[in-house]
C-alpha cells in the first residue's frame, strides 16, 4: 500500500536497507496487523548493491533466497593456509536483490504496512512521538525506527579508535575452471599490506564464475583504481589468470569504531550501523541486525518501549572489539598476522562463535590466549580504564 499523508502511524521505519527490511519482516507478522506501519526509502530496492555473508547453525529465515551455502572455507594467512571445517555452521551468501525481493514480497502482502518512496531529510523526536521529514511530506508516529547514520554521530565515532572497512568487488567470468564452488576463500592475506590490513575473499557461484572482493581496514578510503590494481594483481598472481570478464561491480565502506552508538533519541530508535549493530573489530553487521530486529519485535509484542539496551555480554564483547581495534589503529601488530594467529590457533567453530558473540567464557579465554598476550593485556586494561573515566 502507498502512504497516505496525514495518517497517524504507530511505527515508521526510515530506511529500507538490511536493518529496516529485517525489522519490517518481523512486523509483517499477524501479531502486528492492528498497527499502522510506514516504510520509507528513496530507492525502489531493485538494484544489486550489496552482498551479505553470514553464518548460522542450521536453517535460517533467508535460506530459500541465499545464493550459496558452504560448510567449509579456505583461509590464507601471510605464512600459512588452512581449510576451515565449520562443524555444523553454514556460511551463507545473500545477494541484495534476492533479499529485497524476498522481504518486499512478504511485506507488500500485508495491508497494515504502507510504502513511501521518497528522499528522507531528517527525523525529529518529541516526548510522545517522532516525525520523519521527506520529499513526499512529513509523517508522524509513536515510534520511528531509523537506520540513517547521522553526521554528528559519525563525527563523534571518529574521535575514538576508528577505521573504515572499505572494499570493491568484481563478479568475474573465466574460461578456465579456477574456483572451487564447494569452498569459498574466507580471507586471503597474501596481498601487499599497505596503508592498513588488506585481504581478498572469493565467493564462487561455479568453477568459472565468482565474486572476488578486495577489502581494506584503514583510516582513509582508497581511490577506485587502487582496489582495481589489487584485484588484477590477485587474479594474476594467485589464480594464474591471463584474462577474465568483469560483470557486476560492488563497492562500499563500513565504519569500524570504538564508540558507543546511541540506542535512541526520544522516540527515534536507531537500527543497523546507526544503532551500533556493526561489530567494531570486523565490520560484521547482518547477524546482529537479525538479533536486534527480533528483540525489538518481542518488546513491541509485550507493549513495552522498543529500547534494546546492551546486556553484560554485549558490553563485554564491545570491550574485546575495542581492544582489537586499538591494536589495529595504533599499528601495534600486523593485522594480517593477527588474523592468521586467530584462525590457525583456534578451531573454526570457536572463532565463529566468538565473532558471533556466542562463545562461552572458557572459549573467550582460549581465543584471547591465541593473540600476543602482553600487548593485548595492556590494550585491554587501557580500554577498560578509559570506559570508567
Amino acid at each position: 500500500m502507498e502512504a497516505v499523508k496525514g495518517t497517524a502511524y504507530d511505527y515508521i521505519i526510515a530506511g529500507a536497507g538490511a536493518a529496516g527490511l529485517s525489522l519490517a519482516l518481523r512486523l509483517s507478522h499477524p501479531d502486528f496487523s492492528n498497527r499502522r506501519i510506514l516504510l520509507i526509502d528513496r530507492s525502489a530496492k531493485t538494484e544489486n548493491d550489496r552482498t551479505w555473508c553470514f553464518w548460522e547453525d542450521g536453517d535460517g529465515l533467508f535460506d530459500s533466497v541465499c545464493k550459496r551455502q558452504w560448510s567449509q572455507l579456505d583461509f590464507f594467512g601471510p605464512n600459512t593456509a588452512r581449510q576451515l571445517d565449520l562443524s555444523g555452521y553454514r556460511y551463507k551468501m545473500l545477494r541484495g536483490p534476492d533479499f529485497y525481493r524476498f522481504a518486499l514480497d512478504q511485506i507488500s502482502a500485508c495491508s497494515h504496512i504502507e510504502w513511501c518512496q521518497a528522499e528522507i531529510y531528517h527525523t525529529g523526536h518529541g516526548e510522545t512521538g517522532a516525525e520523519v521529514h521527506t520529499s513526499a511530506g512529513s509523517f508522524s508516529a509513536r515510534w520511528v525506527f531509523s537506520s540513517l547514520l547521522e553526521n554528528d554521530v559519525l563525527k563523534s565515532a571518529q574521535q575514538g579508535h576508528f577505521l573504515w572497512q572499505h572494499f570493491l568487488g568484481w563478479e568475474i567470468q573465466t574460461d578456465q575452471a579456477v574456483f572451487n564452488p564447494n569452498c569459498p576463500v574466507f580471507m586471503d592475506f597474501r596481498t601487499p599490506q599497505r596503508d592498513g590490513t588488506c585481504f581478498v575473499y572469493v565467493l564462487p557461484y561455479s568453477s568459472n564464475y565468482a565474486l572476488v572482493e578486495y577489502t581494506v581496514f584503514s583510516a582513509e578510503v582508497w581511490p577506485t583504481y587502487a582496489y582495481e590494481d589489487g584485484l588484477r594483481s590477485y587474479l594474476k598472481s594467485h589464480l594464474q589468470l591471463g584474462s577474465w570478464q568483469v560483470g557486476h561491480v560492488e563497492e562500499g565502506k563500513i565504519p569500524m569504531s570504538s564508540a558507543v552508538f546511541p540506542v535512541r533519541r526520544g522516540h527515534v530508535v536507531f537500527l543497523g550501523t546507526a544503532g551500533g549493530q556493526t561489530k567494531g573489530s570486523t565490520g560484521y553487521t547482518f547477524s546482529n541486525i537479525q538479533r536486534h530486529s527480533d528483540a525489538i519485535a518481542a518488546l513491541l509484542r509485550q507493549a513495552r518501549p522498543p529500547i534494546v539496551t546492551p546486556d553484560f555480554r554485549r558490553q563485554r564483547y564491545h570491550l574485546y572489539d575495542n581492544t582489537l581495534l586499538s591494536v589495529l589503529c595504533l599499528g601495534d601488530y600486523s593485522g594480517a598476522e593477527l588474523f592468521e594467529r586467530l584462525f590457525t590457533r583456534n578451531p573454526a567453530r570457536r572463532m565463529l562463535r566468538f565473532l558471533d558473540e556466542a562463545a562461552h567464557f572458557g572459549e573467550e579465554l582460549q581465543v584471547m590466549n591465541s593473540v600476543p598476550r602482553r600487548l593485548f593485556a595492556r590494550r585491554f586494561m587501557q580500554e577498560w580504564f578509559s570506559r570508567r573515566d
